[in-house]
């Protein structure tokens, strides 16, 4: 070796060390070959010389929210990036620590729900008087002696068309409350999602006399996920599509599977979106209906950002609303095993 490739591989020696990532460099039968003291930390030891695929059977716990994170054994969680050697079989792994990033991220996002929780605590009262006002009044008159049959019965759609309207506040407040972090995730398939939801929403569509159109919503995908969080964030946008609907409209529901995330599109008929609220529309308690809570879309949106996905709204060229919920695949540990 000459003295300028000493220098260079001293040189690569010392950016390994400091790297604040961990390095593992794995040959074509799937031993690794070198490692830097951070992914020694992170993976613990032995660690060179070994299969890689018994490292992962020894320092990896997936769990079933990793997404596109894989959990550690130590209880930490890491990203990893994959890369073929050049002029040489094997794969050069990065492993970078999101344990403190994730915690932080979780602290942060607990603080702001407890404020709109404060927020929604202080709405409730509020949100709630008018229907109850209401249906209490409707109540009071039933018990009207002289009251004929046929008023009978239109106060008695009247309480209950209030008693439903309160019913659908409180379902609201209480799925944004528990569509936090802290939820308990499973694998779940497309169909585990659509199977309870679709027979609601045909209901409600059949209801307005509107086109439910349903495709491509059973791919062989699994996500990590809490099933009733998203049955009730994916209904919502499907009732609002609805509800937005002329008698004979269509509203289109798919499912997309792209790399290593999963779409779900909502499109409907509708009047679209102002452009100048787009930005508003996911804020907790913000709303343009005048019995609407304002929680409905910023359930679908917190559902979303604690399944490590997101919720984007786009207007249709024509007109209509387009909803995205795009959420991670599972993340796979068969990699780099050298076979």
């Amino acid at each position: 070796m000459t003295t300028s490739q000493t220098l260079q591989a001293n040189r690569l020696e010392s950016l390994l060390k400091v790297l604040p990532a961990g390095v593992v460099v794995i040959n074509g039968k799937g031993v690794v070959i070198q490692s830097n003291p951070q992914a020694i930390e992170l993976l613990g030891e032995p660690l060179e010389n070994e299969l890689w695929r018994d490292v992962i059977a020894r320092a990896f716990k997936p769990r079933a929210d990793d997404g596109h994170e894989v959990s550690l054994t130590n209880g930490k969680r890491v990203k990893l990036a994959i890369s073929p050697l050049e002029g040489e079989p094997g794969q050069l792994i990065l492993l970078t620590d999101l344990t403190e990033t994730r915690q932080l991220q979780s602290r942060i996002s607990h603080m702001q729900r407890l404020s709109s929780l404060g927020n929604m605590v202080a709405s409730l009262a509020h949100q709630i008087r008018t229907p109850l006002s209401a249906a209490m009044l409707y109540a009071a008159n039933l018990v009207q002696p002289t009251m004929d049959d046929a008023t009978r019965v239109k106060f008695s759609n009247r309480v209950n068309d209030r008693l439903k309207e309160l019913e659908s506040q409180v379902n609201d407040m209480l799925l944004f409350a528990k569509s936090g972090d802290q939820q308990v995730l499973a694998p779940l398939t497309m169909a585990d999602i659509f199977n309870s939801v679709l027979p609601t929403a045909q209901i409600l569509a059949d209801k307005r006399k509107v086109n439910l159109k349903v495709d491509d919503v059973d791919l062989p995908m699994t996500i990590s996920g809490n099933l009733t969080a998203l049955q009730g964030a994916l209904l919502n946008l499907i009732d609002n599509a609805i509800q937005v609907s002329q008698p004979g409209d269509d509203v289109n529901v798919r499912v997309e599977w792209l790399q290593n995330d999963v779409s779900i599109h909502v499109i409907d008929q509708g009047p679209g979106v102002p452009f100048g609220i787009m930005k508003q529309i996911f804020s907790p308690f913000y709303t343009t209906k005048t019995n609407g809570t304002g929680l409905g879309l910023a359930v679908v949106k917190s559902v979303m950002q604690s399944h490590g996905g997101n919720v984007t709204l786009k207007n249709e060229t024509d007109r209509g609303a387009h909803f995205i919920l795009t959420l991670p695949a599972q993340a796979s540990l068969s990699l780099a095993s050298g076979e």
